[in-house]
């Protein structure tokens, strides 16, 4: 981890993007995605276009060189980038609303939150004008949007794609990842960046189970999560309850490093141009900049102790599964009057970004009763998190457990 004085040497927004944005030299894709349309955040680099990240404090970007490494790998298999989506204001927010620039609504109900930071990523995919859409997860950004509009969204471990040409949040906690209708399209987006396909797992296989989760979740999540496990143990899976740290003090721990590194990348940024940052955000980078060097370091220290914990816990089960969040999307209204959902949003995803575990949101959906109906459209979505030892784990447990229709 890197401390607060290593990044301050290179805190400006602008610097956060690496300068140069190399395109990876590597042999040929294992996996081609030919005619795949892919949407991109704007946080990522795309040739010839300037990265704004979803803030009028950086309306006045240049256009970028080149393309960030991710996306020049995408097309280097043959995905085409189909457009340029919409973010939560420089990914710094959980309900993906952006009063500075417009933001998309959830396509499963206008009046509902698409969730954040990577909205528009999850809306381009859940609406069906993108195949593919890359985001990025500091604490919850790929798998609060996908959970809420009910796509997969593939948060790999840490480092494992690219970050070059991404604009930083928090350099520890920050993961580019995958949002996909289908666990097929992210396993062939992984492939064609990583050559490496998913690990066969026996099927059924031991599942682990976040029960403290499942048991605070609101009652349409519980319904959906508790049918998705009955269906799971009736195919022969061997579900057992888990015990993960303790919620207060995962949020305590990524709380201090998320905020401090934001405020100390985005210094430049919050000094010169802080009058045109949302209030939500500007408010979270004055926190940030308020944490004492020492809390930063402590939390450092603690997030070394949870690895050791959550990989401990992994190593005895295929994967543990879980309610990716405790609430099905908020209106709009609603996450705007209530200064407690983005904790509520968070409260089961951020274990996974401070350890650099890989992480997985496969859709559920309720209907208005609660009941479920398998992967429909009845009903709100809701998600089912997997976390796994590995990038190859994960997918291939996500694979065997979770087949939509016609896939």
């Amino acid at each position: 981890m890197r401390s607060l004085d290593e990044l301050a040497a290179n805190p400006g927004p602008d610097e956060a993007v690496t300068a140069a944005h190399p395109t990876p030299t590597q042999p040929a894709p294992a996996t081609r995605l030919d005619g795949v349309r892919l949407a991109v955040k704007d946080l990522v680099a795309v040739a010839g276009h300037p990265l704004r990240a979803g803030s009028l404090a950086r309306a006045d970007a240049p256009a970028e060189p080149r393309d960030a490494a991710i996306v020049a790998l995408l097309r280097a298999a043959g995905a085409t980038v189909a457009g340029i989506v919409d973010l939560h204001e420089i990914a710094f927010g959980t309900t993906g609303i952006n009063d500075q620039v417009g933001f998309p609504r959830n396509p499963h109900d206008a009046e509902r939150i698409p969730g954040g930071s990577s909205s528009g990523s999850a809306v381009a995919v859940a609406e069906g004008r993108a195949d593919l859409a890359i985001g990025t997860d500091t604490g919850r950004s790929i798998r609060i949007p996908a959970a809420l509009c009910g796509v997969v969204g593939f948060k790999p471990s840490y480092a494992r794609y690219p970050t070059d040409g991404v604009l930083a949040l928090s350099p520890t906690l920050d993961h580019v990842g995958l949002l996909a209708p289908t666990v097929a399209g992210i396993v062939a987006a992984h492939r064609a960046l990583t050559g490496e396909a998913p690990t066969p797992v026996r099927r059924p296989g031991r599942l682990g189970v976040d029960r403290t989760a499942l048991v605070v979740a609101d009652a349409p999540v519980a319904a959906a999560v508790d049918a998705a496990l009955r269906t799971l143990h009736d195919a022969g899976w061997e579900l057992v309850d888990v015990t993960w740290p303790e919620r207060a003090r995962i949020q305590e721990v990524t709380t201090a490093i998320m905020f401090a590194e934001a405020a100390t990348v985005h210094r430049t940024l919050l000094e010169t141009h802080g009058d045109k940052l949302g209030a939500d955000v500007l408010a979270r980078l004055r926190v940030g900049a308020a944490i004492p060097a020492a809390d930063h370091r402590a939390a450092a220290a603690d997030a070394v102790e949870l690895h050791a914990e959550v990989t401990a816990q992994l190593a005895t089960v295929d994967a543990v599964v879980g309610p990716t969040l405790p609430v099905v999307a908020p209106t709009v209204a609603e996450a705007r009057a209530d200064a407690t959902w983005p904790a509520r949003l968070v409260s089961n995803t951020r274990l996974a970004n401070v350890t650099g575990v890989a992480a997985l949101s496969l859709p559920l959906a309720t209907n208005s009763d609660g009941a479920t109906d398998g992967h429909s459209r009845g009903g709100l979505p809701v998600g089912l998190q997997v976390l796994a030892a590995s990038d190859a784990q994960a997918l291939a447990v996500a694979t065997a457990i979770w087949q939509p229709e016609g896939a």
